[in-house]
């Protein structure tokens, strides 16, 4: 019988990769792939769970999900999650191809590990594990102590085993080691308290899961300075100051044009910023990962995979010493000079009374839902649909099986996190009666939005 494509590749990974790569061919899924009329197969596991990923609907809601604080509705050219997420994406393949790790389930990883991710970035994510950690109980919290709290990852997680809804089965049915790298992408190995199946909850996060993580550090740090400098909110003169530009000025010598305009400096700080990092991160893990190979002797795909649960310490892909302070300084310039501040704490701020508020509303509320939410609650609990039942009977149902029932409170986590940015300010807008309320800023954003238009 001839191979398939799918055999081909997978014996071409054998060739390609170093024995510490993990191999798509030995990844596991909790269900059955169906053929579905197949009469090719043409893909890896970890292809496939790539492709599923990019056609899921949490992935189109990236684009409309900020990086952080509120997406402006007149900027056009500021980086939004999605375009975060293929920016990591890039810089993780291109790290893990330099380390012959597995391309593939890299890029998978990468594509998903923000699909957890709530409206407004890092604050709306703070404000949810505010609410479900217990510490707004009696402050517009549920009213149940501490409910797990609320973790990105956690939740990128549950979308991709729960949430989604493509199949006869829940979720998308990605393969362990997929599932597993979303989980650790964010550096946290030990976010998860409870038994998660296929993945290998409290250990060290495998090497292509360490790739995205420290490319997703990488990639925000430098977009959010070259948004910046772009927009305006640094100078470049403060720029030139940081340690990771001193040091790349140096080695451009008289490329670097000091009397450039600001969008030519951004482009070329970006550019070499970007060079500058990955590179130290590929030359440096390297000799990292040849080291740790030769001290466990692993010449073998087997070996590796017999010992991997006691050897990976989870820090073997990183920068050096010098490479990692620099990108501390740019991560503390962008904390103090750009995410601090009137206008980035009342934008966070509104981000914030916006996530309370639509979850005291429909903690109190539950009719304020959605059909499809509510639904999902009936299939969960087994209890009557909401909207069958009469209006005098509607009150003591809320009372009894919602507000003391902690699936109906993760449900309204589920509900909240997957909201775009815009959608929930649309939302809360329209459930507390009142009128658009400018976003602080955004008149100079529309302004020089309009003058790049002018300009291009």
């Amino acid at each position: 019988m001839a191979e398939s494509m799918r055999q081909i590749l997978e014996a071409e990974e054998d060739e390609r990769l170093t024995p510490w790569a993990l191999r798509s061919r030995d990844a596991a899924r909790r269900h059955a792939t169906e053929p579905e009329g197949r009469a090719f197969d043409y893909r890896t596991r970890f292809q496939r769970d790539r492709d599923r990923i990019v056609y899921c609907r949490a992935f189109r809601r990236l684009r409309q999900k900020a990086q952080a604080g509120i997406l402006p509705r007149y900027e056009d050219h500021r980086r939004n999650r999605l375009t975060h997420t293929l920016e990591v994406s890039q810089l993780a393949r291109t790290i893990g191809r330099a380390l012959r790790l597995n391309e593939d389930l890299i890029e998978a990883i990468a594509l998903a590990h923000d699909l957890g991710q709530p409206p407004f970035g890092p604050i709306g994510a703070r404000t949810l594990n505010d609410i479900f950690c217990g510490r707004h109980d009696g402050r517009g919290g549920p009213g149940l102590g501490d409910l797990g709290g609320f973790d990105r990852t956690l939740q990128g997680l549950r979308v991709v085993d729960e949430l989604e809804k493509r199949y006869e089965h829940p979720g998308l049915n990605l393969t362990d080691p997929v599932r597993e790298g979303i989980l650790k992408s964010g550096g946290d190995v030990h976010a998860a308290r409870d038994t998660l199946v296929g993945v290998r909850v409290g250990r060290p996060a495998l090497f292509e899961a360490q790739v995205v993580a420290l490319a997703d550090r990488i990639a925000a740090a430098l977009h959010d300075l070259d948004d910046a400098l772009q927009a305006g909110t640094v100078e470049p003169q403060q720029v030139e100051r940081l340690e990771a530009v001193r040091e790349l000025r140096k080695k451009l010598g008289a490329r670097y044009r000091a009397r450039a305009g600001r969008f030519m400096k951004a482009n070329v700080l970006h550019r070499g910023l970007t060079h500058l990092f990955v590179t130290g991160a590929i030359l440096h893990t390297r000799r990292n990962l040849d080291r740790w190979a030769q001290n466990h002797g692993i010449e073998s795909p087997e070996e590796f995979a017999g010992q991997r649960d006691d050897v990976v310490r989870g820090t073997e892909v990183h920068l050096p010493r010098t490479a990692r302070r620099m990108l501390d300084e740019i991560a503390g310039f962008l904390e103090a000079r750009v995410r601090r501040g009137y206008d980035a704490d009342q934008i966070e701020a509104r981000g914030r009374r916006v996530v309370q508020g639509l979850f005291a509303a429909y903690f109190a509320d539950p009719t304020l839902l959605e059909d499809h939410v509510l639904l999902r609650f009936r299939q969960t609990t087994g209890r009557r649909f909401l909207r069958d039942l009469q209006r005098r009977d509607i009150d003591d149902e809320v009372d009894r099986h919602y507000r003391g029932e902690p699936r109906f409170a993760r449900l309204l986590a589920d509900h909240l996190a997957a909201m775009t940015d815009a959608y929930a300010i649309a939302t809360h807008e329209r459930l507390m009666g009142i009128g658009a309320v400018p976003i602080p800023g955004a008149e100079q954003l529309r302004r020089e939005a309009e003058r790049r238009r002018e300009s291009d």
